[in-house]
């Protein structure tokens, strides 16, 4: 799906809420994209930490052409590269450096790179990216360091990640700085191996709902 970076940010605001997949098998995660979607979380994170991520994305990516698929997890600019050519909506980083920053922000790809603090948004901003994942959230202060970073960063907006539940969810995006929430706990591994689609379908209508 191609989609601007201001569509992204745009469908993030309403849905508020970002599964996150770690799945290394094609069917499954493609059955996997589809129930989030069908129960009301049309954008999903497919992170690179699985050897086969890369065939993933790119299947999922033509398999579900109606969810705003992105990739989580790029650490470098060549996996930003691949990112591009498998046709994901987006990207995503735990961190930020000052090479991917700017192979970043030169690749046309929608991007937001993780923060963990005041200088690494500084960093962020340098290079034009003012929607940042603030990772891990639950370690680094939450909506504590988001409503902080606020103060002398008033535009800058948040994506939590890193210990969200769908009990904290609705706290988290009370802070007018969180764009959104991110978390696995709507297509846990265990629910994906076992094949339980009704499982998961509930965990990410639950999330919808709390979102809400």
């Amino acid at each position: 799906m191609s989609l601007s970076k201001q569509n992204i940010i745009a469908q993030l605001a309403q849905l508020r809420v970002l599964p996150i997949l770690v799945t290394d098998d094609v069917e499954q995660a493609i059955r996997c994209v589809t129930t989030l979607a069908d129960n009301g979380l049309p954008a999903v994170e497919i992170t690179l930490r699985t050897p086969n991520a890369m065939t993933v994305l790119r299947e999922v990516v033509q398999a579900c052409p109606g969810v705003t698929v992105g990739a989580g997890t790029i650490l470098t600019p060549a996996q930003l590269d691949a990112v591009k050519e498998t046709g994901a909506a987006f990207g995503i980083s735990p961190g930020i450096t000052p090479v991917l920053a700017k192979a970043a922000a030169q690749s046309g790809l929608p991007y937001f790179p993780g923060v963990g603090g005041a200088s690494d948004l500084m960093l962020a901003l340098e290079h034009g990216f003012d929607v940042v994942k603030l990772f891990p959230s639950d370690l680094v202060g939450g909506v504590k360091m988001a409503k902080a970073l606020g103060g002398p960063f008033p535009d800058v907006r948040f994506c939590l990640t890193g210990g969200v539940t769908v009990e904290s969810m609705p706290t988290l995006l009370q802070q007018p700085n969180v764009l959104c929430v991110g978390g696995s706990w709507m297509c846990p591994a265990g629910l994906i191996a076992a094949n339980d689609w009704v499982a998961i379908g509930a965990l990410a209508a639950a999330a919808a709902l709390a979102a809400k």
